[in-house]
């Protein structure tokens, strides 16, 4: 009896190591067919024709697993990785001005018998025959393109000469199993495909008729909005509020004080955070850094004048005037055209830039309106 037991329990211990054995082959055979920004390295980094270290990753389909690596990887030059799972059907990566299918040009890869294949194509229009092989706009670097099968995905890396890529990028992915043939290279219609508007500073993308994005605030745009808000919006009703109002004292000067001590707070924030961005190469970025230190040395002066204020019966309180009026002014000035010149760095969707675009005229108008009423006041 109780060997009949030992036995029964030799024969358990047995059964659930081979399903466990059994479970962790299952497991380790479907990690390995997947791919994330999460993973440290790229597994194929060694077949990659180019250094593809320090590359921003981007969830860029996440409905068929695509997951795009890029870099600004020198002047005029830009380096990608597609990587998908392989179903043995193609891959495409689109680049498009207005997010459209029709009109744009494809990086398309597969591989078959273990042999990686990657082509230009220039689609035409929707149906296989308007889609034409070895054309395109797009300025590939020779010998920099490769696709390679491991572990299940598909890995397509190219270069691109250009000074910045499209803003859309259309994906699209082939019926399982059925790959172009050798002698016409004619794709097969496509089994899915989507457009995506693609921010390249944060490597956020959204669909490119909503408003919807894989991370709606990206540290770039913390940092705009930040700034914005901080140098672009305070400061200047701040100084509506000391120029304008002036007849509420002394009620105007512990508002202004306020308005202007929040700005530089927030506007500090929103150095900070600048300085911890990763640059990618873009252009105009050292122009945009140093006019926002200008920015905040102004700043600075302005909150260290506040400190050496002479008494209003002192002699020298008309240049102090003089000298603290204008060094705000410039400085909302330069705070304002650096604002917009972030947006257009950033390829910030519209509706920010339209905002603020909306927000400065507003401003500019009660500035006008407040000087003709100080004009009219002073002739009477």
């Amino acid at each position: 009896m109780a060997a009949s037991s030992g036995a029964s329990s030799v024969r358990l211990l047995l059964l659930s190591l081979l399903g466990f054995c059994v479970a962790l082959s299952h497991q380790q055979q479907s990690s390995s067919s997947t791919d994330s920004c999460a993973t440290a390295k790229l597994a194929v980094a060694s077949l990659v024709p180019f250094d593809s270290t320090a590359f921003r990753c981007s969830q860029a389909w996440k409905q068929q697993d695509f997951v795009l690596r890029y870099k600004n990887t020198g002047p005029s030059e830009w380096s990608f990785i597609l990587s998908a799972p392989d179903k043995g059907s193609y891959v495409a990566v689109g680049f498009s001005g207005k997010g459209a299918m029709v009109g744009s040009s494809a990086v398309v890869g597969w591989a078959s018998n273990g042999k990686g294949t990657v082509k230009q194509y220039y689609l035409g229009g929707k149906s296989p025959d308007e889609v034409t092989p070895n054309k395109g706009l797009l300025k590939l670097i020779k010998n920099k393109s490769v696709v390679v099968s491991r572990s299940g995905r598909l890995y397509v890396a190219f270069q691109l000469s250009t000074d910045y890529p499209q803003p859309y990028l259309v994906f699209a992915v082939g019926p399982d199993g059925n790959l172009p043939p050798s002698n016409t290279l004619q794709l097969p219609m496509h089994q899915n495909m989507a457009a995506r508007a693609f921010n390249y500073t944060s490597g956020m993308s959204s669909s490119s008729g909503g408003s919807g994005s894989d991370e709606a605030f990206p540290p770039e745009r913390k940092h705009g909005l930040l700034g914005m808000m901080g140098w672009g919006v305070l400061m200047p009703i701040g100084m509506i509020t000391a120029r304008y109002f002036r007849q509420l004292d002394p009620c105007w000067f512990y508002t202004h004080m306020a308005i202007q001590v929040a700005g530089f707070a927030v506007g500090i924030a929103a150095i900070v955070l600048g300085f911890r961005l990763n640059e990618d190469g873009l252009k105009n970025v050292d122009v945009h850094k140093a006019l926002g230190i200008a920015i905040l040395a102004m700043a600075s002066l302005q909150v260290l004048a506040i400190l050496a204020r002479p008494d209003k019966t002192s002699k020298v309180r008309r240049f102090w005037n003089w000298y603290h009026h204008n060094i705000g002014r410039a400085a909302i000035l330069l705070a304002i055209g650096n604002i917009f010149l972030g947006l257009s760095i950033a390829q910030e969707i519209s509706a920010y830039i339209v905002s603020y675009g909306v927000f400065v005229a507003v401003w500019v108008v009660a500035v006008a309106a407040f000087e003709m009423k100080r004009c009219y006041a002073d002739d009477d």
